[in-house]
């Protein structure tokens, strides 16, 4: 009994000793461009050094955006905020859809679109199955109303097609709307992109 008594006040310092050691770790210190980011902790995990993403980012004037729906980060800098909003860019299977702007004037409602493939392989573009909703109507994509469009005032086109590594900007064009806001939905590679309160600016 004497030994097992021992062995359980041994075991009980080596444990107390470690948890000492955890304890008593130093703090690690994060500092972006001179300044010490607050209220943020750093680890060190199989000698690899982890940092807050979010507070990382927000110091370098960056916003962060998480989408659950397609489990993306979204990060965007200060000097693209005004062309590339987080919540108008999504990302599905390696290819990137963002709305650049929406657009309207007495002709037509023009959305701005940027396609990424970042992919190994060839992806399909999917200006033809666009579809917006205002008011409760829906209105999907004339080709006839597009093609005097994407000619006679000479607005990029995207290739139906895109290799691995191309980036290719589209206008797609519908008729006006009363709405101030309406929600769009945009095709690449058979999957969908949906964007709710794209505001239309007139």
């Amino acid at each position: 009994m004497h030994e097992l008594k021992k062995k359980i006040i041994i075991i009980l310092a080596v444990l107390m000793s470690f948890s000492a050691g955890v304890y008593a770790a130093p703090s690690i210190k994060l500092i972006v461009n001179g300044s010490q980011v607050k209220n943020a902790e750093a680890k060190i995990i199989n000698s690899t050094t982890y940092v807050p993403l979010r507070a990382i980012s927000e110091m370098l004037g960056a916003t962060v955006n998480w989408d659950n729906n397609t489990k993306t980060v979204t990060i965007v800098d200060k000097k693209n905020n005004n062309t590339a909003p987080t919540n108008m860019s999504q990302t599905i299977n390696g290819v990137t859809v963002t709305i650049d702007r929406v657009v309207q004037d007495s002709d037509s409602l023009k959305i701005y679109v940027t396609y990424v493939n970042r992919t190994n392989k060839e992806v399909m573009t999917g200006d033809s199955l666009a579809k917006i909703v205002s008011n409760g109507k829906q209105y999907s994509f004339d080709s006839d109303f597009n093609f005097e469009r994407w000619y006679e005032k000479d607005v990029p086109h995207a290739d139906y097609f895109i290799e691995p590594g191309v980036s290719e900007q589209s206008v797609i064009f519908f008729k006006p709307v009363s709405s101030d806001t309406i929600n769009i939905v945009l095709s690449a590679d058979f999957e969908n992109y949906r964007f709710n309160n794209v505001k239309v600016n007139k």
